[in-house]
């Protein structure tokens, strides 16, 4: 195929039309041949498509054309020079035109999102796997959701999780960057395989990398420093903590919309025989290194879909470490962890209360 020159304006234009889907497949392939010419190229488009996404998924309520257009000039406004300088009329044209067409999708968008969505679910006491046609294998954990539009794999690859997954990558469509979309963080995509634990109820967000790298967008404010991009390489965890803003006045965390306040960032490096401990789960292992009790207790009750009470607040933090393998269900399980810690238990159908000994 003999491609034609493009200026910025065409570039624009085919970029915009390539990332909403409203190529030929001969400008399809132009689009594919210039991304593939340079780094730079490469960089550009995943910006633009980033910027893309944050747009169309932004609550309905706040999509209006003054926003949408602060929102995309904010991501391209620093832009590098692609080909030649153009002249200002034509980029503001260009502008209205990308602006113009992120509106009325995104209003579309809204109008048709139900039907649009594929979901999975793994209920509690359950572990689901999935392939995805740009040949992603996804380990769905206990009591998580997986969504992503009917288009995956063409006009784009993101994926929207809420608890925890574990990612082996395909690269059958390599031109378009795989998003992984958590409640307060974007999960980019730079390796192959890496587990992701974001489950709504949980008090930190968790990645841990086996191969390959990724990068984690999103506000990461210790107290210290604002750092917007964190990036995790193999044998990495990153691991945040959530601590709730509180009242001055009473010390209770505020209920408010507004994203919590996030202070306790940690990445740390991890021995490769402890790598169970992350992405276990999904061999039907059960793997504990120091957690504690409470933590345990949120792990068991979504393996094994019951309701677990501790009634002494002491025994929240006692710490336990030990492995199990195809255990069927949790009497066993805690009758192992009776025998090393101070703990007495019932189980009652699907309830449990776990209490301390004298």
């Amino acid at each position: 195929m003999v491609y034609r020159t493009m200026d910025n304006d065409d570039i624009k234009l085919l970029l915009t039309r390539y990332i909403t889907g409203r190529l030929t497949e001969t400008e399809h392939q132009e689009v594919k041949h210039w991304i593939g010419l340079h780094p730079e190229n490469e960089l550009y488009f995943i910006e633009l498509y980033e910027a893309w996404q944050n747009m169309l998924y932004l609550k309905p309520e706040a999509v209006d054309e003054e926003k949408a257009h602060r929102l995309f000039l904010n991501k391209i406004g620093t832009e590098k020079k692609l080909v030649k300088p153009v002249k200002w009329f034509r980029i503001a044209a260009v502008f209205f035109f990308l602006i113009l067409s992120c509106v009325s999708i995104i209003i579309y968008h809204y109008s048709t999102n139900d039907r649009n969505k594929h979901q999975v679910m793994a209920r509690n006491g359950s572990v689901k796997k999935i392939l995805l046609n740009d040949g992603t294998t996804v380990w769905l954990n206990a009591g998580s959701t997986l969504k992503y539009d009917t288009d995956f794999g063409r006009t784009n690859r993101t994926v929207y999780l809420e608890g925890e997954a574990f990612f082996d990558i395909g690269h059958n469509n390599k031109s378009v960057p795989f998003l992984v979309v958590t409640q307060n963080y974007t999960i980019r995509d730079i390796g192959t395989k890496f587990n992701l634990k974001a489950y709504p109820g949980d008090p930190f967000f968790e990645t841990t990398v086996i191969k390959g790298e990724v990068a984690i967008e999103g506000n990461f404010d210790s107290g210290q420093h604002d750092v917007n991009r964190i990036y995790v390489k193999p044998q990495q965890v990153l691991k945040v903590y959530y601590h709730p803003e509180k009242d001055d006045n009473n010390e209770k965390p505020l209920i408010a919309s507004a994203p919590r306040a996030y202070n306790e960032v940690q990445v740390s490096q991890i021995d490769s025989a402890k790598m169970e401990v992350y992405d276990g789960w999904k061999d039907n292992l059960l793997v504990f290194d120091g957690s504690t009790l409470g933590e345990i207790a949120r792990v068991l009750e979504r393996r094994y879909d019951v309701k677990i009470g501790i009634d002494n607040p002491e025994l929240q933090n006692i710490r336990y470490s030990g492995s199990f393998k195809n255990v069927p269900d949790i009497d066993k399980v805690l009758h192992i962890i009776k025998q090393n810690t101070p703990i007495s238990y019932t189980v009652e159908g699907q309830k449990v209360t776990i209490s301390k000994t004298n």
